[in-house]
């Protein structure tokens, strides 16, 4: 597991705490795009990975930092798998609204079916006994929308002393497989040509605004 981080200046409290993804092609194009979109106050930061619980910490305790915090978990199951553990961990907050944007892809060409069973996992988790025997949040979640292979879905968890919306970005089927219409074939280089094309197209008159506002890390 590896961590990466988003600057992003103090003020706008209103911005993603922290980010999931489930590997560096994820990050490399999720970083890469906010950048293009215009976001200017994010700036590339390494960090280092055994910091990963302090940096979950710090955002319980403080909320906004002064950047935002990228994970990188080495694989869906082990992103899904750290959702949860991320959703317990945050029943700590007191007083807070923090936002959490997982970008994760469908591994299907039907992403309703595959944030259901991800919604289902989360939902039979915080349902355990053993895992909140008391003050278990609640959580609702929207209908999601799309934007051409990507869906997003908002979940609003309500804890008994503060809220976090989880945002959900997922690819349809696969970000690898999106990128391969771009010539992407598993090479560090090849990668980055194909992120250009992609992001060409993502950023064209067309998409800007609804790729800005699925991408936007400050979301309401």
């Amino acid at each position: 597991m590896s961590g990466i981080t988003l600057k992003q200046t103090s003020e706008d409290p209103n911005c993603a705490s922290i980010m999931l993804c489930e590997g560096q092609h994820d990050y490399e194009f999720i970083g890469r795009l906010i950048s293009k979109l215009g976001f200017s106050s994010y700036n590339l930061v390494d960090k280092i990975p055994k910091d990963k619980d302090k940096v979950i910490s710090r955002v319980i305790n403080y909320g906004q930092l002064s950047y935002i915090p990228v994970i990188i978990e080495g694989g869906r199951s082990k992103l899904d798998g750290n959702v949860r553990l991320l959703i317990s961990r945050l029943r700590s907050i007191n007083g807070s609204f923090l936002r959490v944007i997982i970008l994760r892809d469908a591994d299907s060409n039907d992403p309703d079916e595959a944030f259901n069973v991800l919604k289902s996992s989360i939902d039979n988790f915080i349902n355990d006994p053993n895992r909140f025997p008391l003050h278990k949040p609640s959580i609702t979640c929207n209908k999601g929308s799309n934007v051409g292979q990507f869906a997003s879905y908002n979940c609003m968890l309500k804890y008994e002393n503060g809220n976090v919306v989880l945002k959900f970005i997922i690819v349809v089927p696969s970000l690898e497989s999106f990128l391969s219409k771009y010539s992407y074939i598993n090479n560090k280089d090849n990668l980055n040509k194909a992120i250009d094309g992609a992001l060409n197209d993502l950023t064209s008159v067309s998409m800007l605004n609804s790729v800005k506002r699925l991408f936007d890390p400050c979301f309401s």
